[in-house]
């Protein structure tokens, strides 16, 4: 009796070795078969279904092999920045900076490089930056269109009431890979004023009476000079360095500080960073000494 091969609803009977289907007569059957035979029965999926489902598998057992032998992806912890702390409080404004560079652009353009300033500031602990609005509404209100001279920043210090203004101008200017940014700025201030600020609001936590000292005409306390030129191999390695402590900004970029080099408003961002930073120490520097000579003839 020749063996009968079930396919669906129909039954084929094999009367040939060959599988070809010209070796092969179908007979249709009726729908009343044994219920056991159609218990037997179990569906039949596409290949592509097959496949999908044979791939799924071999992948969950790779990620169970994975996680069996302790081969975990741990995910790149950010690199905070540092912290960096004020040699005393203020409340400190920005200047629009002027323009030397030689290349042309008008006030918001220049005002946007006051503006980071300002973020750079506020990342100090200690230090309190005036936003740049408030500046310029002050400047329109006593007629200035730049700052130039110590006394139009007396005039504007006090109509603002901060402790400190920063002026500077901007000497380079090169938006385009590799780029270049220089500045030079100031900090302008009542050092007596200030001395008293630190005194009575110091931060290291002491209390106590703020020091009278005899209040002078603001003068430049700390300047700053900038050059930060993209093909330099020490301004790449502290580009590099600011970018590695902003990898939240710049993952995916490598080298971490291309996307700086790239796009031009990122590298006046790296720019005010460094601008502040060296204002900071050369304050902390020239605090130290006065508290030293204060020391030495009291």
């Amino acid at each position: 009796m020749k063996p009968i091969v079930w396919m669906g609803d129909i039954q084929t009977l094999l009367i040939a070795k060959s599988h070809r289907q010209d070796a092969m007569a179908t007979v249709f059957v009726s729908d009343r078969r044994p219920a056991s035979r159609r218990a037997d029965r179990r569906p039949r999926h596409s290949s592509t279904e097959f496949q999908g489902r044979l791939r799924f598998a071999r992948l969950a057992g790779l990620v169970l092999l994975a996680g069996s032998t302790g081969c975990s992806t741990k995910p790149e912890r950010l690199a905070a920045p540092p912290t960096l702390m004020a040699p005393y409080a203020a409340v400190l404004m920005v200047a629009p900076f002027t323009n030397e560079s030689g290349v042309d652009m008008g006030l918001d353009l220049r005002a946007s490089v006051s503006d980071k300033i300002i973020t750079s500031l506020n990342s100090v602990k200690g230090w309190q930056a005036v936003p740049l609005n408030r500046t310029l509404q002050a400047m329109q209100q006593l007629g200035l269109a730049e700052i130039r001279s110590v006394e139009e920043a007396r005039a504007l210090l006090q109509v603002v009431g901060a402790d400190g203004i920063i002026v500077g101008t901007i000497t380079a200017w090169d938006s385009y890979d590799p780029p270049t940014f220089g500045a030079n700025i100031l900090l302008v201030a009542d050092e007596g004023e200030i001395q008293s600020s630190f005194e009575a609001r110091t931060l290291t936590g002491r209390t106590g009476d703020a020091v009278q000292m005899a209040s002078t005409s603001p003068t430049t306390l700390t300047d700053v000079v900038g050059d930060y030129d993209a093909t330099r191999h020490d301004v790449r390695q502290s580009v590099r360095d600011y970018a590695m402590s902003h990898s939240d900004v710049t993952g995916g970029f490598e080298p971490p500080e291309r996307y700086y080099l790239m796009v031009f408003d990122r590298w006046l961002d790296f720019a005010a960073d460094q601008l502040v930073d060296a204002m900071l120490l050369k304050e902390h520097a020239r605090v130290s000494r006065a508290a030293a000579a204060r020391a030495s003839s009291g």
